[in-house]
């Protein structure tokens, strides 16, 4: 397995999307697509988990065409499942624990009945796809880190909650701490049992252990990159954003092309124009800048500004002569609108924490949706208060996963 340290400055992001218990759950290959790209476009590698690579059976569809044939895609887009090249050329990673081989991983796996096991015959190719580039990680620290996340939520709640309500938060704590090894699916399966054995159970209890399950989903998808000490891409999360009221415009530009941000057209976009566009020094200069971003240091507002002008058009310019002619949705969306995005860099004025945004300015005339990104700076040593450890958020399951966001990973 390639386990090559990458080099210094490699913007490496680990998508969570990919996650089977993911915070916005993916309906249709199609779908997924168009976020694997996206955040294709916006990072040297990204990187998704052993699990994943396995258990998401649209990510299968993706890099599978007897996958592909399994799941739902866009009504009447093409099927594409052609992403292999990005795992066989490093774009797409897989991180494997140490000393454990992906056979290995599903066979365990499916003696513990784990959801959407693939076949035998799928991971023999994407080990074939993905053993040159892969990541390895020490499972037991991120096992260790997923632990402490989920008690240290816990513990955050439980100091504001009263009653039953405690006790149960109480319960799930003492139970998780003497675990070993913590597992996600006994948890659930816990939970489960705790869930019926008063039915009778308020609906303030109901929801304290439906918010641990939330809990350790969020910590389960920040392990992995928490230990990678790499970004980490999911649905925007509103505590992770910049605080609009104390926030102050750096740079701005408001009139260029929006199309890599369609999701409909990036759903659509054929792999080899992916290929071309990641070899754009213009797009280069971008995920630097954007990296810095998300690291806490300000970027060059000059190398910022042009990149991001002349990568747009670049864009523009490909989707235009790939599509052009063609008989479909995609053709029909370039001609019948021109919609313009929304680049910014702002700064909260408090903390000094960096922010990113990238949005379509106006809806579509034929009412689909637009995807959007936030680069973000972790909270580090301007975190507010020793509360943060994203515990009231709301359920992630009601975040939007078209508004994207990369942060820290831990």
């Amino acid at each position: 397995m390639g386990t090559e340290s990458p080099p210094v400055g490699t913007e490496r992001i680990y998508l969570s999307d990919v996650e089977p218990h993911a915070a916005a759950p993916i309906d249709r290959a199609s779908d997924l697509r168009s976020r694997v790209l996206l955040h294709v476009l916006f990072a040297d590698a990204l990187l998704i988990g052993d699990s994943q690579s396995l258990n998401n059976r649209y990510f299968r569809a993706l890099v599978s065409a007897e996958e592909a044939r399994q799941v739902p895609w866009a009504e009447e887009g093409a099927e594409l499942p052609d992403l292999a090249p990005l795992l066989e050329s490093g774009r797409i990673r897989v991180a494997v624990r140490a000393g454990r081989t992906l056979r290995e991983i599903r066979d365990d796996h499916r003696r513990r009945n784990v959801t959407n096991v693939p076949e035998p015959g799928y991971v023999a190719r994407l080990t074939a796809m993905s053993a040159a580039h892969a990541v390895g990680y020490d499972g037991t620290a991120v096992a260790a880190r997923f632990k402490a996340g989920v008690l240290a939520r816990i513990d955050v709640a439980s100091r504001h909650a009263t009653g039953g309500t405690r006790a149960a938060l109480e319960d799930a704590r003492s139970w998780i701490a003497d675990q070993q090894p913590f597992d996600y699916k006994a948890l659930r399966d816990w939970l489960d049992k705790y869930r019926v054995k008063d039915p009778g159970s308020s609906a303030e209890l109901i929801l304290a252990l439906q918010s641990v399950d939330e809990w350790a989903g969020e910590s389960y998808r920040r392990a992995l990159p928490g230990v990678l000490d790499v970004g980490m891409a999911g649905p925007r999360d509103g505590s992770g954003t910049l605080s609009a009221a104390r926030s102050r415009r750096i740079v701005e530009e408001a009139g260029l092309p929006a199309v890599m941000l369609d999701n409909l057209l990036l759903s659509q976009l054929p792999l080899e124009v992916v290929l071309e566009a990641v070899e754009q020094p213009s797009r280069n200069a971008l995920v630097r800048e954007l990296g810095q971003v998300r690291r806490g240091l300000r970027p060059d507002d000059a190398v910022l500004r042009q990149s991001v002008g002349e990568f747009s058009a670049w864009m523009l310019e490909a989707f235009e002569r790939t599509f052009r002619g063609t008989d479909g949705l995609a053709w029909a969306r370039l001609r019948s609108e021109t919609r313009l995005m929304r680049f910014r860099l702002d700064e909260d004025t408090v903390t000094g924490r960096l922010g990113v945004g990238l949005e379509v300015r106006g809806a579509p005339l034929d009412g689909a949706r637009d995807l959007s990104l936030d680069v973000v700076a972790g909270f580090g040593a301007a975190a507010p208060d020793g509360d943060e450890v994203r515990v009231a958020t709301g359920p992630r399951r009601h975040l939007d996963p078209l508004h994207r966001m990369i942060t820290l990973g831990g």
